[in-house]
């Protein structure tokens, strides 16, 4: 059995990551987007020789072809992201559900079992795009098709208070922008938690939009959960969006301790003979460059 200090930490060669940039010592946050498109625009099939057969079993389970192709999308993608970052063939991971910290079931955060590893990760999809993270701390990442008006009212009441009343004050225009951002904040930090949505919905505030761990609300009388940095990830057109995303991590010293990096997957890298580009991937990304300020580079 490895020791905890001889576990992979960095990408391939212990470099830090898909690209082989090395990192500085100190938490570190990757974010991953990947748009499907329904095609197969390089003529290849997906590999799905490298999903396990509980993966291959609910991807058959689907009725719907496209929801089909982005379940076995994102899943492909996850395994050679993070294949890149622990230096691993994709079909050799191995996955395990961390005990639910409500219960002790082990429904809880999922984690890699094999290789031994340090890092953390979380996915998400909804509606042709997905979201990975990948971290040096538990994280959990949310990603959701701005929803329809009738579900805004519906799901609103079993939100905080507080969170009631500020989705309230914002003009009916902009309600379901303001929602999908709130709901993604509230997902992602359920599944850093790793209770999900067994955990109620009126238990944690996560409003107050831009404010990160332990800040004041709108209303300066709550805050969001101390120990958690909680923050939307750009994640499409600011003019005319048509999802949200979120990430939280769980970050003891703050938000300055966590860089975060948002790039966007290529499409490519799920196909046949796309693995390799993983390992030079930061010249072959689409967008990089979110900074602290969540501005999406180009």
């Amino acid at each position: 059995m490895r020791t905890p200090g001889s576990r992979r930490t960095g990408g391939p060669g212990g470099a830090g990551g898909p690209g082989g940039a090395g990192r500085a010592d100190g938490g570190w946050l990757d974010l991953w987007l990947l748009r499907q498109s329904w095609t197969e625009p390089f003529g290849y099939e997906l590999v799905t020789t490298e999903l396990d057969e509980n993966e291959r079993a609910r991807a058959a389970a689907f009725c719907l072809p496209w929801d089909r192709l982005l379940y076995l999308s994102a899943h492909i993608g996850l395994r050679r992201l993070l294949a890149a970052y622990l230096g691993a063939a994709p079909g050799e991971l191995r996955f395990a559900q961390e005990p639910c910290p409500g219960c002790g079931e082990a429904h809880g955060r999922p984690a890699v079992a094999y290789p031994p590893t340090a890092l953390h990760f979380s996915l998400s999809h909804s509606n042709g795009l997905a979201l990975f993270g990948v971290a040096t701390a538990p994280v959990g990442v949310d990603v959701e098709r701005l929803p329809g008006e009738e579900t805004v009212q519906l799901c609103s009441s079993a939100l905080h208070p507080a969170e009631q009343a500020e989705l309230e004050a914002v003009a009916p225009e902009r309600r379901r922008l303001a929602f999908g951002r709130l709901w993604t904040r509230k997902e992602a930090y359920l599944k850093g938690i790793g209770t999900g949505l067994s955990r109620s919905l009126a238990a944690d505030y996560l409003g107050g939009d831009g404010h990160r761990d332990g800040a004041d609300g709108a209303d300066g009388g709550f805050a969001r959960p101390s120990g958690w940095t909680v923050a939307n990830v750009p994640c499409g057109s600011p003019v005319a969006p048509t999802h949200a995303a979120a990430a939280a991590v769980r970050a003891d010293g703050g938000a300055a301790a966590w860089p975060q990096r948002v790039r966007w997957l290529p499409a490519d890298c799920l196909y046949e003979g796309g693995a390799a580009g993983l390992i030079t991937v930061d010249r072959r990304v689409h967008r990089t460059g979110v900074g602290p300020t969540g501005q999406e580079g180009q």
